[in-house]
Formats: structure tokens, C-alpha cells, sequence
């Protein structure tokens, strides 16, 4: 077989060409607009909201105040804010998943180091997103995702994919709510978080930055934004990036596993005498090839391509990184997502103010798969699974704000289709795509999810709050079996293939969640807060034939119940302590009623398990710059999470450990600014640390006990900003920035797994296969700023 390469990688380059054109017309088109556009007399920093365009109550500004230390401060519930510090700490090309890494109790594993590839995440043990190959996906899909705001979950799988959001370039920041959080910003899967991806705002003055990228492994990156300013009460921004890279994983045949990726944000907001309006549009996509997991040690019979006169494919036989030739094995694995939105918040008097979201998103996702690794022309040679949701939604609530309480009430509604089309075939047997002769499936899935809420912010003194809150859900679900006319020749054909082979079905839950938080600022500077919630949420649908597919639907909303405590201490100016944040909270999950689907490797459903988890454990986090130019950042998680039951094939597991969670995480992070022949020099060192995780054994389609060693990386930066005193018209300052990352070049695995020897064959039933982390890789930058 001759090497394939779709046309879309090869056409790889074409985003950052036009990102490059785009960013040079608007720049353009941009100084022409500096000259007419008003001046305001408030300077605003890059990034930064105008504080004047929109009230405190608006949500217009919400997501970007939920940034702010105050904010953290005051709040009953247990958060974690990544600035642009921290989320540089992933390096230039690192996306969103690597730049969570630097929140306390959040572990990743991927097969990749940019934001094109997939990742999975855990926040507090509790997972989103699908970025290995072990058949068990246990709590996935149980983080709640949104992107200014707005929900980028498919309510049907409640999945989420990290390359939705490849570009960290465009985010003024990152945040994480640990737990349910209150009803008002809760959607439909916050069983153990939420993290909310906060873009650039428009801002007051106008103003731009380009940065360009290049690396190791032939990565290449540019991301920029520019903002209009204020015009006659409209300010609008435009942020953009592309990038392209090799994989660190390069098989014997030369192939490199590349990927690529871009994210388009467009915002304009109109401020008028009581309130704002705004309308946004989001496109992203992450395409990349992902590798086989290799073995850790050599096992008989498998080999690089198969055969027997083969090398031993293993990290101590081939190499830690390399991976199978193209020619047998490859899978390209792509996610794309686009949104349009636009937001209204009115103060409709001194007491009351309406608040309105109305958006519409488009979810897609392609694994095209080729397998001829050790067989001879199967059936199933290829797979192109290409799935989709559209989504369309409202939320609305008011506000009435009295002398002692804050009242919000209001609610939202969601649509969704989501189809789970996948077909396998072979050409050689007269198979195709539209007429598959292996196994397929086109199902549908409709989805109507209502939520109504009410919750009250209590303040009896001005240092106590305590917000009590309910929320009323119903969740419906339509099941449509749709292969027989989707693949209709294919049926005709072959009728026992199509994996869809249940009626359709609907089923419709109503549920109550309560929750309460609270917060006393005992002094100034110290805070102490707890809260508590219950949360409700489908079990995930679609994929292998799973649930409404090959088995009935399980009559049971799956179940968080969940508490935090903690204190807080915040200190803006004193010796040793300037914009100084220090978080401490313990937590207590208990999720049940889990539905955990079980599938083979080649994505086929063979069975499932039901569970009854715990997690429990404590978050610490310190941000602060020690001296005026000396920023320090740390965070730790320390946790237990174990199955109280867990049953699959009529067999207990119970007392396990829960797969794929760190025993504990740390980083720690220091940078420091000197001035040096005018130029401000900022060099950086940060250092991460993930502890040992108990594998998943899909040999028996169970937790085990057997753990995949901890790890570490060394990194380093260094940041120069070299003003440019108006030798360039418009041009503010030049910056070069240097990252090296795991400087040590540590050899590490990210994930790994007990294989039930279906993938690779050979002896390696009950073997341990895993994806490498990234080695040494080194990044070079140029920014400018106008």
C-alpha cells in the first residue's frame, strides 16, 4: 500500500496563510481606524475588558470579571483562575487541555503536544473529553465546557474534544469551578465542574498583536487580534491563529503523524445608558494522526508492521517514540466546531435587570481509520466515522437586587440532533464509504433539555453571603434508528450489520437539585467558604452500538452529589504579598448511577458496567508576586478515588481504585523582570509533577489496581520586551520569548492501559501498551504590539 496523506494535511499550511494575509489587511484597515476612532481617556492593557463599557451586573462583563481575585475572594464556591502566566506555561503551541494542566487536581493524557490532537481531562478526578485507546470510559463526559459563556458539550454524548479550543493565544483566561457550582451558571453535565474559556474582549481603545511560532518538530504557529476601540459605543474585536506541526511519534517509513489546527473569534458589543449587547461567532478545528499506543516492554509477536521477520515494536526494541508504518496502521482523528451567539443584559430599573443568551452550535468529528496491521484484507479495513450535533438554545433570567438579598431566577432550553454515523468496509471486496460491507450504523439522537432555577444571594452584614439555590430539570431523549435508510444499499445487503438494532425509543426524566454556598470574610484578607450540590445528567449515547443501539436505555439520570470547604486568603498590597491568593479547600464527590459503556479496539460495543464512585481529596493554590517583579504560581491536589461499586459480566470490582486518576499533581512556576540596556528581560522556570494513576484493565473490562508510573518535566523561558519608542509608526514594542520544554528530555508515559491483546495481537493479552509524553522540544517567538 503506497503512504496516504489526505489532501487536507497536505493543504495543512493553508490556515497559516491566511491567517498571515488576514492579519496584514487588518492591521491595515486598523491603522486607518486608529486615526478616526475617538480617544477615551481610561488606558486599558492589551486583553483587557473596558470596565466603563459594561455595569458589574452585566453579563456582558460576567465572564471576564470571573477572573478577578475579588471575585475568587468573595465566592462560596472553590475556583481556580489561569491568567496568561500560567496558560503561557504550556508553551506557544500547547492548547487548551496543556494549559489546564496548571490547575490544581486536573490531570491530561493525549498522544500529542499541540492543541490539535485530543486530550482527556480530569478535574478532581472526574473526566471530559476521549484521548486514549482503553475501552473504558469511566465518568467521561461529566464536565460541563463553555466558551465565553456559551455550552460547547454535546448534550447527547457529553463529550467535549480539546481541539475546539487549539488557540490559548486568543483566551484572556481560564476558569474552573470545581463541583456543580450555583444554579444560575450550572447547564447539563456539571457533575464535577465546569471550566469556562474566557476569548479577549473588546475593548475601550484600539490596538493589535501578531505572534509567530516556530520549533521543534517543524511547528509553526501565528495567532493575533484587533481591536477596534470604542465607536460610538461600539467596540469590536477579531483574534485568530493557525498552526501546524510533525509528531514527536515517527514511524520507520519516515511518516510524522502531523496535525494541524485553527480558531477564528469575531465579538462586537454595543454599550448603551443601561446595559450592553453583543454578538459573537467562534470556528475551530484540531486534525491530527494519532498514533498507536506502543508496548512498555517487548512482547512476542508483535512487531512494527505484523509479520513475523518484523522487528519487536516496544519503547525498548523500536524506540520510546516511534509508532507503526502508514502503510498498516494509521488513524486520523479531526474535531471542528463553529457558534454563533449574541447576548442582552438590561437594568430595567434601580432594582431589576434581564439577562439573555440565544445561541446556535455545529459540532463535527472524523476518525478515518485504516487497519491491516498482522491480518491479510480484512472487512472492517477502513472506518470513517464521521458524527455531528447541532444545537440550538436560550437562556434566560432576571435579577432583582434588594437590600439584603440578590435574587436570580430564570431558566434555559437546548435542542440537539446528534447523528452517530460510521461505516466500516473494504474496497478490495467492493465496500465503500456510502456502501459499507462490514458493519454501520446512522442513529439519531433528539434532545430537548429544559432547566428552570432560582437562587437567592443572602448578605445579612456585608462580609457573610449565603446562596441557597434550587434547580428543576427535565431531559428528553428521542432515539431514532436511522441505518436502513441511511445506508440503505448497504442494508439491503447486509442487514445484520447495521449496529443500530433496537426500536426507536424515548425516554423523558424530571429531577430536582438543590445546592447551597457560603461565604464569611472573617477579616479582610481571610474567607472562609463551603457549598454543597446535587447534580443530574444522561448517561452518554451513541458510539459501538451502545446505549438505545444494542441495549435498552437505563431508566436512571446519573448522579453527583457534592461538597467543598476551604479557605481564602487575599492580600492586594503588602510586604511580600502583592496581588497575593491563596486557596485550601477539601472535597467530597460521590457520583452514582454511573453507566460505563465498554467497546474493543476497533470501537465496537461489547458490553458495559455500572459504578458507584468516590472521590475525595484537597486543593491548594497560591498565586502572587512576592516582589514587585518577582511572580510566583503553585498548585497541588492530593486525592483518593475508588469504585464503592463497580460491576460488569456479573462480576464485583468493588474497592478499586478509579482508573486514570493521579494519586497527586504539583506545579510550581517562578518568573522574574529586570531591565537590561532598555530592553525588560523576563526569564522563567516552572516544573510539573503528576503522580502515579491506577490503569484500566480491559482485558476484563474493569478497573485495576496496577498503576502507571508518576512523572515529571523540567521547563524553562525567557521573555524580552523591547520597546520600540515610535521608530515604527503604530508599533508599541516588539517581544522575542524562548521555551524549552521538559529541558531534562525525561522519558515518560501520559497514559497506559492493560490490553486485552486485540489491538496489536501476538502475545500482548494482558499487556501494558502506552502513549509517550512529549521529549525535549525547544520554541522560538517574535511579537508585535500596536
Amino acid at each position: 500500500m503506497t503512504q496516504f496523506v489526505p489532501q487536507s494535511l497536505r493543504l495543512r499550511k493553508l490556515p497559516l496563510r491566511l491567517a498571515l494575509c488576514a492579519a496584514g489587511v487588518l492591521l491595515a484597515a486598523h491603522a486607518d481606524a486608529a486615526v478616526t476612532a475617538p480617544t477615551q481617556s481610561a488606558a486599558v492593557s492589551v486583553g483587557e475588558v473596558n470596565a466603563n463599557a459594561t455595569g458589574t451586573n452585566y453579563l456582558g462583563s460576567k465572564q471576564a470579571k470571573s477572573l478577578t481575585h475579588k471575585h475568587n475572594f468573595a465566592s462560596g464556591q472553590s475556583i481556580k483562575v489561569l491568567d496568561k502566566e500560567q496558560m503561557a506555561a504550556a508553551g506557544p503551541l500547547g492548547g487548551s487541555a496543556q494549559a489546564l494542566t496548571y490547575a490544581p487536581g486536573v490531570g491530561v493524557s493525549g498522544y500529542g503536544s499541540t492543541g490539535a490532537t485530543k486530550t482527556s481531562i480530569s478535574i478532581n478526578g472526574v473526566k471530559q473529553g476521549w484521548g486514549g485507546f482503553s475501552g473504558g470510559q469511566i465518568d467521561n463526559g461529566s464536565l460541563s465546557v463553555v466558551f465565553d459563556g456559551v455550552p460547547m458539550v454535546d448534550p447527547s454524548t457529553g463529550l467535549w474534544e480539546s481541539p475546539q479550543v487549539p488557540q490559548t493565544g486568543i483566551l484572556q483566561g481560564i476558569g474552573i469551578t470545581y463541583g456543580p457550582g450555583n444554579p444560575e451558571n450550572r447547564w447539563y453535565n456539571n457533575i464535577g465542574g465546569q471550566i469556562d474559556f474566557v476569548p479577549l474582549q473588546p475593548t475601550a481603545k484600539p490596538g493589535a498583536d501578531i505572534k509567530l511560532t516556530y520549533g521543534s518538530y517543524d511547528s509553526k504557529n501565528i495567532v493575533f487580534n484587533i481591536r477596534t476601540g470604542n465607536i460610538d459605543g461600539w467596540s469590536t474585536i477579531l483574534a485568530g491563529g493557525a498552526g501546524s506541526a510533525n509528531s514527536y511519534r515517527q514511524s520507520a517509513d519516515g511518516f510524522n503523524n502531523p496535525s494541524y489546527n485553527y480558531a477564528w473569534f469575531l465579538k462586537t458589543r454595543k454599550t448603551f445608558s443601561n446595559g450592553d449587547f453583543s454578538v459573537g461567532a467562534y470556528l475551530a478545528k484540531g486534525t491530527g494522526y494519532r498514533p498507536v499506543p506502543i508496548p512498555v516492554n517487548p512482547i512476542a509477536g508483535v512487531t512494527l508492521n505484523g509479520t513475523a521477520t518484523s522487528p519487536l515494536y516496544s519503547q525498548a526494541t523500536s524506540g520510546y517514540y516511534s509508532s507503526l508504518p502508514n502503510d498498516v496502521w494509521f488513524k486520523q482523528d479531526s474535531n471542528s466546531t463553529w457558534l454563533l451567539y449574541s447576548k442582552l443584559n438590561v437594568a430595567m430599573d434601580s432594582t431589576w435587570s434581564a439577562h439573555n443568551l440565544i445561541w446556535y452550535r455545529y459540532g463535527h468529528r472524523l476518525h478515518f481509520h485504516y487497519n491491516n496491521y498482522g491480518l491479510s484484507n480484512p472487512s472492517n479495513l477502513y472506518e470513517y466515522n464521521n458524527p455531528h450535533d447541532a444545537v440550538y438554545g436560550d437562556k434566560l433570567y432576571l435579577t432583582a437586587k434588594l437590600p439584603f438579598n440578590a435574587v436570580s431566577f430564570g431558566g434555559f432550553f437546548l435542542n440537539s440532533r446528534y447523528n452517530t454515523r460510521n461505516a466500516f468496509y473494504n474496497p478490495a471486496d467492493g465496500g465503500s464509504r456510502s456502501v459499507p460491507n462490514a458493519h454501520y450504523r446512522s442513529d439519531y439522537f433528539q434532545q430537548t433539555d429544559l432547566a428552570a432555577f432560582v437562587q437567592d444571594k443572602i448578605t445579612p452584614i456585608n462580609t457573610l453571603s449565603i446562596t441557597p439555590g434550587v434547580r428543576f430539570i427535565n431531559y428528553q431523549t428521542q432515539y431514532t434508528p436511522a441505518g436502513q435508510s441511511d445506508f440503505a444499499e448497504a442494508y439491503a445487503l447486509y442487514p445484520k450489520n447495521d449496529q443500530g438494532q433496537l426500536p426507536a425509543s424515548s425516554t423523558s426524566f424530571t429531577k430536582v437539585e438543590p445546592s447551597v454556598d457560603f461565604n464569611w470574610r472573617a477579616t479582610p484578607w481571610l474567607a472562609v467558604f463551603a457549598n454543597y450540590a446535587q447534580a443530574y445528567k444522561e448517561p452518554q449515547v451513541g458510539g459501538g452500538g451502545g446505549l438505545y443501539q444494542k441495549k435498552a436505555p437505563i431508566y436512571n439520570l446519573e448522579q453527583s452529589a457534592d461538597y467543598n470547604a476551604g479557605v481564602k486568603i487575599h492580600v492586594n498590597d503588602a510586604a511580600f504579598l502583592h496581588h497575593f491568593l491563596f486557596t485550601a479547600s477539601f472535597y467530597h464527590l460521590h457520583y452514582s448511577n454511573q453507566y460505563i459503556p465498554l467497546y474493543d479496539s476497533n470501537g465496537n460495543y461489547i458490553g458495559d458496567a455500572n459504578g458507584d464512585s468516590i472521590y475525595q481529596g484537597v486543593n491548594l493554590s497560591l498565586d502572587d508576586d512576592i516582589l514587585y517583579n518577582l511572580h510566583l504560581f503553585m498548585n497541588a491536589n492530593f486525592e483518593k478515588a475508588v469504585f464503592a461499586h463497580y460491576v460488569t459480566s456479573g462480576t464485583s470490582y468493588d474497592g478499586l481504585p478509579v482508573s486514570n486518576v493521579p494519586d497527586k499533581t504539583f506545579n510550581l512556576g517562578l518568573s522574574y523582570r529586570y531591565f537590561l540596556a532598555g530592553a525588560l528581560l523576563k526569564p522563567r522556570i516552572w516544573y510539573t509533577y503528576t503522580g502515579a494513576q491506577a490503569m484500566f484493565n480491559n482485558n476484563t473490562g474493569a478497573p485495576s489496581a496496577q498503576k502507571m508510573p508518576a512523572f515529571g518535566t523540567l521547563n524553562l523561558g525567557m521573555d524580552t520586551e523591547i520597546p520600540t519608542h515610535n521608530a515604527v509608526p503604530l508599533l508599541k514594542r516588539v517581544d522575542l520569548s524562548l521555551d524549552i520544554l521538559n529541558l531534562t528530555n525525561n522519558h515518560y508515559n501520559e497514559f497506559a492501559y492493560i490490553s486485552s491483546g486485540g489491538l496489536l495481537g501476538g502475545d500482548s493479552q494482558g499487556q501494558v501498551l502506552a502513549l509517550p509524553g512529549a521529549p525535549l522540544m525547544v520554541f522560538g517567538s517574535i511579537s508585535a504590539h500596536f
